[in-house]
């Protein structure tokens, strides 16, 4: 946005500048090639904003939304599933084994390994919906307009992409997701901050049951 007036008045530039305005111009001091310059240099400087804006809202590794752009944008959408009253699913993922790739495998190989579970999370969910690297080998997406009924077939989606990304074996180990999901009820809206710890504890709970060993087979409890 340029400003164009008659008013040759600091006050009311720095004013237009403060809303947003890119430059300001008097008229009858202008030409045409300054004009055109001011108009080059307010396109210019408007990029670099939005890149810039862009940076601080995506995960430099994965490409995702890093934490302050999931809440950003997940802010929103809770209020706006509110007001029209539709169903939200959050999903909270924590990717298993991440200390260990890096411990054994190095972090080069950790960040591949964090770049892929990235990978399968986009191919999972659509593209209207939020999926994020919160930090670390925390992940969280938000399913858009998902009734509570969709969670057994996005589940499933998910678990078939990790799957496939596996039989590949183009990683040191495979990859391997503990999930956890709470669900937002417009008749019951809750802040983001409570579906996010509802989600975080299932998720918790899950990786823990992954850890308890399966009991003995009866033929191999039986002595030999």
């Amino acid at each position: 946005m340029v400003v164009l007036t008659g008013l040759d008045d600091e006050a009311v530039a720095l004013q237009a500048m403060q809303a947003g305005a890119q430059d300001y111009l008097v008229k009858g001091q202008i030409d045409r090639s300054l004009l055109g310059r001011a108009i080059r240099y307010a396109v210019e400087r408007h990029r670099l904003q939005a890149d810039l804006r862009a940076m601080s809202l995506t995960d430099p590794l994965t490409g995702l939304y890093n934490r302050r752009g999931f809440y950003a944008l997940a802010e929103q959408q809770l209020r706006m599933a509110g007001r029209t009253g539709r169903s939200l699913l959050l999903f909270f993922a924590d990717m298993d084994g991440l200390k260990r790739i890096n411990d054994t495998a190095g972090h080069v190989e950790g960040d591949r390994a964090l770049q892929a579970v990235a990978e399968v999370l986009q191919r999972t969910f659509r593209a209207s919906d939020i999926v994020a690297r919160l930090g670390g080998d925390e992940f969280a997406i938000l399913a858009i307009d998902a009734p509570e009924n969709t969670f057994e077939r996005l589940t499933a989606r998910l678990w078939e992409s990790l799957k496939m990304h596996n039989a590949q074996g183009d990683l040191p180990d495979t990859l391997s997701l503990s999930l956890g999901l709470a669900r937002f009820d417009p008749d019951r809206p809750c802040s983001l901050d409570d579906l996010v710890t509802r989600a975080d504890a299932l998720m918790y709970a899950h990786k823990q049951r992954k850890r308890v060993p399966s009991p003995p087979e009866a033929n191999d409890a039986a002595p030999g």
